[in-house]
């Protein structure tokens, strides 16, 4: 369960798992055109990769927790996936049939920006070296180098 360091709103909250013993059984499946990353959030907020380079269409079991979240990147570009159009997967509650049915989650891709989408194409296009090249202005420059991997809680 995330938790609230800071205090001022979705930025400054730190994410990690919290204690759980509510069993939660899901199947991830890769419904982007992008091969994905599923990532579990630990007890101390580190990011623990479950699965690289899930294609489209295949999919990923896990059996997890109430609490535990889970986030979803690009293989290749680190770009951010989404489930249910949320940045941040918390899985939901295991409803004690027997045998456990999986909730399916499908992983897609985010509505970017124009200024993200653009910087994407350009990290693909141009290499990180020639940058300074660019005649564009220096702040977007910097946020090129710089990947936003800051995790939105919605």
């Amino acid at each position: 369960m995330p938790s609230n360091e800071g205090g001022q709103g979705n930025r400054d909250r730190k994410l990690v798992s919290g204690p759980s013993l509510v069993h939660s059984f899901t199947r991830f499946i890769n419904k982007s055109e992008r091969c994905a990353d599923i990532i579990w959030i630990d007890y101390e907020g580190k990011r623990v990769t479950y699965t690289t380079d899930l294609r489209p269409g295949e999919f990923f079991d896990v059996n997890t927790f109430v609490g535990h979240p889970w986030i979803f990147r690009d293989s290749i570009s680190r770009d951010k996936l989404t489930v249910r159009c949320k940045e941040v997967y918390f899985p939901t509650p295991w409803n004690g049939d027997w045998p456990p049915q999986r909730t399916t989650i499908n992983i897609g891709i985010p509505v970017y920006t124009l200024r993200e989408r653009c910087s994407q194409v350009i990290r693909r296009l141009v290499p990180r070296s020639q940058y300074d090249l660019l005649e564009i202005p220096k702040t977007l420059k910097f946020e090129l180098d710089e990947v936003d991997d800051a995790i939105r809680i919605s």
